[in-house]
């Protein structure tokens, strides 16, 4: 855990956040300022500042997660990936993270669980 990075203190469950899944590899929270009607983050729990330090692995497992977010809250027909990497991106958590966004409603925002994960 890096101490002052929010996301760490997230996922040690150090800082609130409304949490709707998590596992022993990932979280997935709200976005504390949403850019659409559904905006989560997926979060890895291990710390990798960017995308490029992110083993492939890792980053494998994030999409998946998303995948299986959007088939549980019923958004198949509309959602966005988004990864902003550095700086010059947008990135103001240096912690990698997904937003995952739709422009429909979710169906079941509270706490979830994921099959196949």
């Amino acid at each position: 855990m890096v101490n002052d990075c929010i996301f760490c203190r997230i996922t040690a469950g150090a800082a609130p956040a409304k949490i709707i899944y998590e596992n022993e590899r990932v979280v997935v929270f709200h976005d504390h300022r949403p850019q659409a009607t559904t905006h989560l983050l997926v979060v890895p729990k291990r710390h990798y500042a960017t995308l490029l330090e992110t083993p492939a692995e890792e980053v494998e497992y994030l999409f998946k997660v998303c995948r299986a977010l959007a088939e549980r809250l019923q958004v198949e027909e509309g959602f966005r990936l988004v990864i902003n990497n550095g700086s010059r991106a947008g990135q103001i958590v240096f912690h990698v993270h997904v937003h995952f966004m739709s422009w429909i409603k979710a169906v079941g925002l509270g706490k979830i669980e994921l099959a196949g994960l």
